[in-house]
Order: structure tokens, then sequence, then C-alpha cells
């Protein structure tokens, strides 16, 4: 149900503001709003301290990714390196998942201020590591390189400076690509005054050339025909030397590197306090944007701020607590105002207001809560969409082993309790329709529980059936609830003309089919049906005048007329409930071509042999993955479609949403859950 909410408006010396804050943020029961504007009053901005603290969020965020990338790279270091002479150990430590929501005390929560210099500092740290780490890849990258081209001219005995022209001789050190070896050679052999001396090569043929000057030059312009890239190098070292002093500079990066990890390693244990951080500066954040919200003077302070009514105590203690300064009053909404939608259901409707929220949340003092009457059709068809009650088994003790292993904290993991709910549906759904992994059951104790056969028959008409009546009565109280929604605003005659009218058709129509169809014998019920549906029909027309004086009672008549071209949207909504038919049907089909390829595989492998085990063998990863994928992705058709069909068709009918939703001081944290105050 929607909670009656109450706002709270407080005049405060801007001395007791940060205290006033932490007092309400550890009853989360309280969201501030945008106080009104107020003559000789202005609006703080904390935009500079807010950039600030968004930064360091970012930080943080750097860190996280950092840290668990610097962790598998330590996994895989210490891996390769585990039979070297050198080997880089490394044990993982135990440290929470970032993930993971901590519970904590807001005492525990407020003392990461104290830590807060510390823990930027280490943070800061990580990054210098990290920056030194991308030098380190760029010196590399430039050092293997400089080792490649050394590498040609290994073969080189003497330093590269003593092969250098003669008095009468050109020295030319260089290589061309392999594919031109063969085109050197034959030009070298067939070139009076021109000696060379080849090495081995990969990709390029080395090669060191001397002519006689006086054909230097057209020995030079022979060579630049074949793609030859002459030695740049000048140095006073041979090449093996100059690539020993490379390897020693690798040698002495990757030392520094893995320094470098392990330095980066060590901060793993402040993860947990990270977290906390992330949170305190998350809230932070909101407490500029509330302080932003006030009206304030040099010294004074006006607050608005909402909260449920039935919290009005707490709320009251809160404030007494930080002062006897203030001056405040507890008062209903005013007309106008946009009011925090605060929702609160039994346990088993809880978990699906995210599945509303994610349309849109309720808007106060317009909308009623539609989760009750929402999460008994969302758990009926999202049974229907799968249909076999062994997959629903699965579903449901997963999705609660899971809940209770990870124990989530109050807020989360309702996806979970949304499926495993749904589990339950499939499991009803599947044993009416005997569906068991898509076995046959013929002989056993199941067949008398099943009802249908979908695959069999005239079963595929009858669920199909099922589909749309399911889907008439969805929509059909969907267009209740407009009615009830009507009347609580005063508008009774509005319901009447806008669903009384269509109950008038639904029943009349009902009445008939059951006369035409049942009771050919009690002539009655048909003749009531059809004045039943007649009437409605009527009304539609003659209710739409009403409001309406002179000319255009009889704009209003003949425009009700147009109004029962609805029923052909009412029609085409009911029509696309067979998606629950195609769902169901085709999750059935997969179970039993599944089921039917493991058949085949047996058959291959005569019974009675040694060899049907190898055909067990191989039927049953068939089997699992076959069935696993089946249920992945029907789990997935029925959240996706179910959500659709209320969104679209129920919530189409008298939903208006585009609420708020109350966030209250000191709920919005990601990494840790904060104990309110009771």
């Amino acid at each position: 149900m929607i909670v009656e909410m109450k706002k709270l408006t407080l005049i405060g010396h801007s001395f007791d503001r940060p205290k006033l804050f932490k007092a309400l943020r550890r009853t989360k029961c309280v969201e501030i709003a945008k106080t009104r504007d107020i003559q000789d009053t202005v609006r703080l901005d904390s935009s500079s301290d807010s950039e600030r603290i968004s930064y360091n969020l970012s930080r943080i965020d750097f860190a996280f990714s950092y840290l668990k990338e610097m962790r598998k790279k330590a996994q895989l270091l210490a891996k390769r390196t585990e039979k070297s002479e050198q080997p880089y150990l490394y044990t993982p430590i135990e440290i929470p998942q970032i993930k993971q929501i901590v519970r904590m005390s807001f005492d525990d929560f407020d003392g990461i201020e104290f830590k807060e210099i510390e823990l930027i500092s280490n943070i800061a740290d990580l990054e210098s590591v990290s920056a030194r780490q991308k030098e380190i890849e760029i010196e590399r990258a430039r050092l293997k390189q400089k080792l490649e081209t050394h590498a040609v001219y290994s073969f080189l005995a003497k330093p590269y400076n003593e092969y250098r022209d003669g008095s009468k001789t050109a020295v030319i050190v260089g290589y061309v690509p392999s594919e031109r070896a063969a085109e050197l050679t034959a030009y070298i052999e067939s070139t009076p005054l021109v000696a060379a001396q080849f090495a081995e090569g990969d990709k390029v043929q080395p090669v060191v050339i001397v002519a006689h000057k006086s054909i230097a030059e057209e020995v030079i312009g022979a060579l630049q025909g074949m793609e030859f890239v002459r030695c740049a190098q000048d140095s006073e070292l041979t090449p093996a030397k100059c690539m020993e002093e490379i390897n020693s500079e690798l040698d002495a990066l990757e030392f520094e590197e893995r320094e470098l990890l392990t330095r980066a390693l060590v901060k793993e244990i402040f993860i947990a306090d990270f977290k906390t951080l992330y949170d305190y500066y998350l809230l932070l954040l909101q407490l500029n944007s509330a302080t932003d919200s006030l009206a304030s003077t040099d010294k004074c302070f006006v607050m608005e701020a909402w909260y449920p009514a039935d919290e009005e105590e707490r709320v009251k203690e809160a404030v007494d607590g930080v002062s006897d300064r203030f001056v405040y009053d507890f008062s209903d909404p005013e007309e106008g105002e946009v009011v925090p939608t605060c929702v609160k259901n039994s346990k088993l409707v809880a978990p699906y207001q995210d599945i509303t929220n994610m349309y849109s949340a309720p808007k106060y003092g317009v909308d009623m809560d539609p989760n009750p009457v929402m999460s008994v059709f969302y758990f009926l068809l999202f049974g229907m969409m799968i249909a076999d009650a062994a997959y629903g088994i699965l579903l449901a003790v997963g999705a609660l082993a899971m809940y209770f292993i990870k124990k989530p904290v109050p807020g989360k993991g309702r996806l979970l309790l949304v499926i495993a709910m749904g589990g339950l549906s499939t499991i009803i759904w599947g044993a009416l329709f005997g569906g068991w992994f898509g076995l046959s059951i013929e002989g056993t104790v199941l067949a008398k529980i099943q009802m249908v056969k979908p695959l069999e028959g005239n079963g595929p008409l009858i669920l199909l059936g099922i589909s749309f009546g399911l889907g008439f009565v969805h929509i059909a109280v969907g267009m209740l609830l407009n009615a009830i929604n009507l009347i609580r605003k005063k508008r009774a005659l509005d319901a009447c003309a806008e669903v009384g009218t269509w109950y008038l058709i639904f029943i009349g129509i009902i009445l008939l089919a059951l006369g035409l169809l049942f009771f050919k014998d009690i002539p009655a019920i048909k003749y009531v049906g059809i004045a039943t549906l007649a009437l409605g029909a009527a009304l539609i027309p003659i209710l739409n005048m009403r409001g309406k004086k002179g000319a255009k009672k009889i704009v209003g008549f003949l425009g009700g007329f147009g109004k029962l071209y609805d029923g052909v949207n009412i029609l085409s909504d009911i029509l696309s409930y067979a998606r629950l038919f195609g769902l169901g049907l085709s999750g059935s089909v997969v179970a039993l071509v599944v089921n039917q390829i493991c058949q085949v595989v047996l058959g291959f492998f005569p019974q009675g042999s040694g060899l049907i085990a190898i055909g067990y063998i191989i039927c049953v990863p068939i089997f699992l993955v076959g069935h696993v994928f089946n249920i992945a992705i029907s789990t997935l058709g029925a959240y996706v479609h179910n959500c659709r069909l209320q969104y679209i068709e129920f919530f189409g009918k008298f939903y208006e949403g585009g609420g708020h939703v109350f966030t209250p001081l000191g709920a919005k944290s990601k990494y840790t859950y904060l104990e309110s105050r009771r």
C-alpha cells in the first residue's frame, strides 16, 4: 500500500545544520525537499565540493577495477613463472568481494571520515603505480623494437662503427626482404668489383656489401630498387653487445614491474575501507544536494522534508536530540505539491515492487498501489509461460538457495524471490499440463494430476482458450481498478460510463455464449445476454452526453458511438495473451526435442549390451545442456513478456505512474547497508 506522507518544515541556525542532517540520516525516513522560494533568502552552492567528491568517487572506482586487473595479472604471472629460475610468488589474500554489500552501523560508518586522508593517499599511490606501469609498457615496446633491429645484424662480429668506407672501397650494411634475396645474390654475382657477405635471416636477408668507390653510386641505386634498407647504427659496440645491454634493461623493467605489481596488491587490504569511503562520499553528495535545496540566510536556514506519517515520533526525537533551537512544524501535503511515494507491502508482494518501479512508481494522491493485484497476475502468468513442473522445482529451489546463501540486505535480492515464486507457479501449471522435463508420465501418479495435454488432441486449443481467458480476466480487473480509482476521486458517474458500460457488455457476451453453447435448452439465458449487451452498448453514447448542454449533447451522443470502437482495442489486447500459449508450448516442444535427441542417440547402441553405457554417457550432457538452455531461455522469456503484459495491457487500463520514489537520507549507498536507529 502507499504510505501516508507528511511534511516537516523547520527553521534553524546554520551551525546546527550538519548535526541535524546526520541525525535525520540515521533515521532513514526523511527526504529533504526543495524549499519554496522565500524572500531575503538564497540557495547555497555546493557544486565545487560535489565535483571534488565525484572526482574521488571516480578514483575509488579506478582502484576497484585496477586491483581486480592486478589480481588476475599476478595469478597469471605466478602460474607462468612457477617453473622458472625466478618465479613470482603470489598468494591471494582473503578480501571481501567488491560487489558484496556489508551491513554496518552508522557509528562505524562515520568512523571512515578519520581514515579518508590515508585511503586517498593509498589510491594516489595506486594511480602512480599504474602510471609507471604504462611508462614501462612504452619503454619495453621501444626496447623490443631496438632489439629486433640489432638482431638483424647479430652476424656482425665487429662494432658497427668499424664498418666504414675505406680509401678505395665503400662498405654498405643493410638488408632486403627475403623475397628479393635471390635477386640480390644474382646482382652481386654478375657485377664486377663488388663482394658481399650474406647472413641467415627470417623475414629479411642481411648483407654486408663491399664495392669499389667508382661504382658505389651505381650499386646503391640498384639496391634501392630491391627495397634495400641501410643500417643506421653507428655504435662503438657490436650488435651482440647492444642486444646484451638491451636485454639487461628489459630484465630491469620486468623486475621493476614485479615490484610495482606487489606494491599495488598490498592495497587489497584496504578494499573494505574503500567501499565504505565510496558510500561515505555518496551520502556526502546527497547531503550537498539537500543543502542546496534549502532556503538560507547568513545565519539561518529553512528546511522542508517528507517523511512517512507513522514515523513522526522518530523524526521528532531526532530533531529534538540535536538542538532545542529549532522551530518546526508537521503538516499534511498541500494541493499541487510533489510528494514522494513510499510503498510498503507484505513479504510476498514486496519483491514485485521493483517490477512496478521499472515501469514507473505510483504517483502519490493519484494512483493506487498496483502491486498487490499485479503480483497475483505476475505469479500466475509466469508459471503458465514455462509450464514444466520439474523446471519449476529447479527454479524455486535454486532461487531460494541463492537467496539464503547470499543473504541480501533489505531491498536487495528481490528478483531471486520473484523467480522463486514464479517457480512455484510453474510447478502448479506444469503439474496441471503434465510437464516434467518433457517426459511421458503415462501410468504414473503424476498423470492423475494432469488436466490438459498441450501437445495432444485438442490440447493446444484448450491451452489457447485458457490464455485468452486469463487475458480477459487480467484486462477486466485492470478496468475495475480504474473504476475504483475514479470513485476514489469522486467521479462515480465517470466510472459507470467508462467501465460499468463495458462490464455490462462483457456480461452480455458471456451470457450469450453460455446460452448458445452450453444451455441451449434455456433460451432465457441467451435473451438476457442479448439484453444486457444491448443495454451496455446503449448506455455508452447516452452517458457520453453527461455534463453537456444544447448542441454539445448531440455531439456527445454521436461521439459515444465512436467509443464503441474501444471494443476492438480490448479484443486486440486479449489476443496479445496468445504469447502465454506460444511460450508455454514452445518450452514443451524444446523439452520434447531434447528428449527425442537422447532417444535417437541411445538407438545407436543395442539394449542389453555393454555399449549402452556409452550411449547414456553421451546422452547425459545432451540432456543437461538442452534442458538448462530451455530453462534459461524460458525463464527469460517469461520474465520479459510478463512485464510487457503488466505494463501495456494491465497498467494501461488504470495506472498513471510518474511518481517520485521516496529516497530518504542515508538510503543511497552501493556497498554498505546502514542499520537505521529505531
